[in-house]
């Protein structure tokens, strides 16, 4: 049964059916029922919790066998979603059990131990205090975060950053015209924050302040992009096009594969799925056709091939140029 469903599907649903069995029986917690039945019902709820994550971890790992640290450290998380969780009856209920909070705070308390000889040990191996972290989180949320963190010290910090630009590279700008159009979207996104604030606020503060934080974050996303838009050109260097777009797309292109950069993409090549358009919101200048395919990461950290991509710089000509003289020293 399971075999016939996408896989996209499969990789979430161990994630997704736990999550919707915990949600379940926490909106069950504030039933009349359980109520009525505190001690019956906080026994179920942390057995729901408990085995639905545990069982998202067997199906998520190799051959159903997680390790005994996973175990430990999904024991720590059913432990915290269980008291914090609940509704106040049946959070009375654990509180009320101090050898179930002791056990609780036992296996938090190891679980942390064991992760922080994890992150050390990984640390040491490799010097790197991310490999380390990888150790003891999902490699995907560990690099999530890191690269949050380097959005916000963008955004925030590097106000004089220098131009990316490696020895022996030469940068092309295509900030120029970017820049203006997304000051004004930063401004427009400002005041539109004050105000739809203000009238959450009115309404409902608690969702006033969810949305104050989300917004917060796509503006602290915009500025970082506008900066990393001038921070990373374009590079020529000798044997190959660096080909960046802010903090989006940063793929290398072989001289040797680029076949064509004389005839534009029409609007239809523009929009094939093998065309990458960087020239945003407005018309590409540039157009480089590839004779094989060219696999690039996605910004969701995925790969595709691409045969073409399509840029707006703000020196063209001289843009050609190089690249000509860089083809030729090629040959």
């Amino acid at each position: 049964m399971t075999s016939s469903l996408p896989a996209p599907l499969l990789k979430i649903l161990p994630i997704l059916l736990p999550l919707i069995a915990i949600v379940g029986a926490r909106l069950a917690t504030y039933s009349s029922w359980a109520m009525a039945n505190s001690g019956i019902a906080a026994a179920l709820y942390a057995w729901i919790v408990t085995d639905a994550l545990l069982l998202g971890l067997i199906a998520k790992s190799p051959d159903r066998k997680p390790e005994l640290f996973q175990v430990v450290g999904v024991v720590s998380l059913a432990s915290a979603v269980i008291i914090i969780g609940a509704s106040e009856p049946l959070r009375e209920v654990y509180l009320d059990l101090p050898h179930v909070l002791v056990a609780a705070a036992a296996t938090a308390g190891l679980f942390a131990l064991w992760s922080s000889f994890r992150i050390v040990v990984g640390w040491r191996s490799s010097g790197s205090l991310v490999a380390g972290f990888e150790q003891v989180l999902p490699e995907k949320l560990v690099h999530l975060v890191v690269s949050e963190c380097r959005v916000l010290w963008l955004a925030l910090f590097r106000w004089r950053a220098p131009v990316d630009v490696p020895s022996g590279a030469k940068a092309f700008a295509y900030h120029t015209y970017l820049t203006p159009m997304i000051a004004t979207f930063v401004a427009l996104q400002v005041i539109e924050l004050g105000v739809v604030h203000l009238l959450l606020m009115l309404w409902n503060p608690v969702v006033a302040w969810i949305v104050f934080g989300l917004s917060m974050w796509g503006l602290i996303w915009t500025i970082a992009l506008l900066k990393s838009f001038r921070i990373n050109p374009v590079l020529v260097a000798p044997g190959a096009v660096r080909v960046r777009s802010g903090m989006i797309y940063d793929f290398v292109v072989p001289v040797g594969s680029i076949a064509e950069t004389r005839s534009a993409f029409s609007s239809g090549e523009l929009e094939r799925k093998d065309v990458i358009n960087l020239a945003i919101m407005s018309s590409p200048n540039v157009s480089l056709r590839f004779s094989e395919p060219v696999m690039i990461r996605t910004f969701t950290g995925g790969q595709r091939p691409i045969s073409g991509v399509a840029l707006r710089l703000d020196e063209s000509a001289e843009f050609l140029a190089e690249l000509d003289r860089a083809a030729k020293f090629e040959r």
